[in-house]
This record gives structure tokens, sequence and C-alpha cells, in this order.
């Protein structure tokens, strides 16, 4: 079976199939909304269940979803993805995996507006692959003279504004009030998101051991299981770095986890994002912002201070600079807004 940390069964019971999971590390943190947008689709907590029925397409998908995280190491988070995408598509076809049940699911999921066209894409992409991968014979039936388009909105990275940044880091910096390890853990990694773009995901990911000595350098673990080396340049964010290591216990070693919640266990994504949304409400900030959109800001700060796409590119952990090059898109738009507001040539035409 699958590691408890990832998917550890498949369960089919006549046309509900519902993913039995392990997680590690839930905090009090953790949302609400998630895990009830989980159970509605059979989603079940920590408890793996005691009598397993699969079908052939449970079997199917449990291996698939092995090998995605065995074979190809794709991330927790996606084989997590594609588990849930796949659960509801073999609920869905109600036991009729055919060429004309599977474009009808696709056709179906494509037309449901309560989906975002990002959200439609991702589960037909899910759902290709797993075809392609366990039946090419049916993967030739449904996709080889069909293609279902998908019109994709417009969106450039939101990024925050430098006041607003300065705004959410000054409030939470360690020196003007004395800080509670919480508070101290939370302004270090948002520093660290800012400072460096690194993917919430990434951040809490981090051990002990992939921090340089010098505090100048962490080793981190992105998509694809592809490492790569993030720079911490900023002095006042490499000292906060300093003191938090410090402050770990000595008994910890190298392959323990850098951040940790109130209780000790790991600090999870979505309790930082509860812990941001917390500190925005506190500093008066009329926008919604997320740990992404730090990694959007590092960027777009970083393209428009004339850093090279390619030092951006490396940074942010892009396989592609086609990738990085919407944030020269997001500078253009910054310059075109500070020309519109100075309009020098008004006061001479």
């Amino acid at each position: 079976g699958l590691p408890p940390v990832l998917l550890r069964s498949l369960v089919i019971d006549n046309s509900q199939l519902s993913i039995a999971a392990g997680f590690t590390g839930t905090t009090s943190c953790d949302s609400g909304r998630n895990n009830e947008e989980l159970s509605r689709i059979g989603y079940i907590g920590s408890e793996a269940p005691r009598r397993i029925q699969v079908s052939t397409i449970g079997e199917t998908i449990r291996a698939y979803l092995y090998n995605c995280q065995s074979e190809r190491r794709l991330s927790t988070n996606t084989v997590r993805a594609y588990g849930i995408d796949l659960a509801q598509f073999a609920q869905g076809l109600k036991g009729e995996l055919s060429a004309k049940y599977v474009r009808r699911y696709l056709e179906r999921t494509a037309s449901d507006k309560r989906l975002s066209p990002v959200s439609v894409r991702r589960k037909i992409a899910s759902i290709r692959a797993f075809v392609r991968a366990t039946n090419k014979s049916l993967a030739m039936k449904v996709f080889g003279d069909w293609k279902l388009t998908i019109k994709m909105p417009k969106r450039l990275p939101r990024a925050i504004a430098r006041s607003d940044l300065s705004t959410l880091l000054k409030s939470g910096a360690p020196g003007k009030t004395e800080l509670s390890a919480m508070d101290a853990t939370t302004h270090l990694c948002l520093a660290l998101l800012a400072a460096t773009g690194m993917r919430v995901s990434e951040l809490c990911d981090i051990r002990i051991g992939q921090v340089g000595r010098h505090m100048d350098e962490i080793i981190v673990c992105g998509k694809g299981n592809r490492e790569r080396k993030v720079i911490v340049a900023n002095e006042a964010v490499r000292t906060a770095l300093t003191s938090h290591m410090q402050l770990l216990s000595e008994g910890s070693n190298g392959a323990d986890v850098l951040f940790r919640n109130k209780n000790g266990l790991p600090l999870t994504p979505q309790c930082l994002r509860l812990r941001l949304h917390a500190l925005t409400r506190k500093c008066k900030l009329n926008r919604r912002i997320t740990p992404h959109m730090l990694r959007h800001t590092a960027a777009t700060l970083l393209i428009e201070d004339g850093v090279d796409i390619r030092f951006v590119q490396r940074l942010l952990g892009h396989a592609s600079i086609a990738t990085t090059q919407i944030y020269t898109h997001v500078s253009d738009m910054a310059l075109r807004n500070a020309l519109e507001r100075t309009d020098t040539m008004h006061s001479v035409l």
C-alpha cells in the first residue's frame, strides 16, 4: 500500500469511491472548509478503513498513484490532488470505463459552472495522464481525434505593493515589542517567502540540515522533486534565522523540520495561511493576502530592480523561462502606471 503520508487506499462501494488518507502533522490551524470539501467527495480523515473493497478501476488508480509517488517522485500535494480528481472520475463513471463514458464525463466536467477554467483544465489533465499511463488503447479512442478547448482567463500574478509588504513585515518585526515564539516564527517565515520566492510548501518542508552554516543558503525541494539552492541575501533575515536556529532544542538533528507550530509539530502551509490572514487584519490591510502572493512579490520586485530574468528563474525553480517571463508583464504594467501618473509631457504640450 501507499505510505501513511500519502494515500493509503482507494475504496469503492458500488458507485461510491472514497480515498482513505493518513496525513501527518494536522493541527488546529488546519481549515475546516477544506475538510468539508474532501468529506463531500468521500475523503476520509486519518483512519484507514478496516475493510477494503476495490473494483478494477480502484486498484488501477491506487497503483497509478503509487507509481506517481515512488517512481515519478511527485510531491505529496500533487499526488493528493490526482487522487481527489481520480476519485471523482471513478465515481462519475459508475464502473463504465469506456471511451463513450469517459468523454461524457469530461464534457460534463468542462460544462460544470461551479468549476473555474483552471480547475477544469487540471481535472482533465489528471484524467488524461491516468488513462494514457494505464490504458493506451482507451487513450487513443478518447483523446486520439477529440480535443476539448477550454478558454483560460488571462491572469497576471498578484503581487503585494511595496508599502503593504513593508507594513506587513514591520508589524511583526522583532525588536520593537517582545514577540511570542509563534509570532517570531510567523515573521521569519513571511520574511523568507518574500526574500527568496519559495513556495509555502517548500518552506514548511525545510529540514535543519538544509540550512547553510552561515544562514545565507537553503536547499529546498520543489516540484518534480527538483532540488535548488535559494540565497538569503538580506542581513536582517539571516539574523532572524540564526536566532531561530539557536532557539531550537539542543536535541534537534539535521532531519528535523525547521519550522514548527505551537505544539511542536511541523508547521503546515494552511496554518501559516491562517496566521498571515490574522496578521493582515491586524495591519488593517484592505485585501486578502496569501503566502503565494509573497512568492509573486519576490519575483516582481527582482524584475523591477533589474535582476536578470534567468537568475529569477533559478531562484523560483521554474523549469521553463516562459513561466518566469510573465513577471516582466507585471513589471511593464507597473512602469506604464508610473508613467501615466507622472505624465511629464503634460506640462509641455
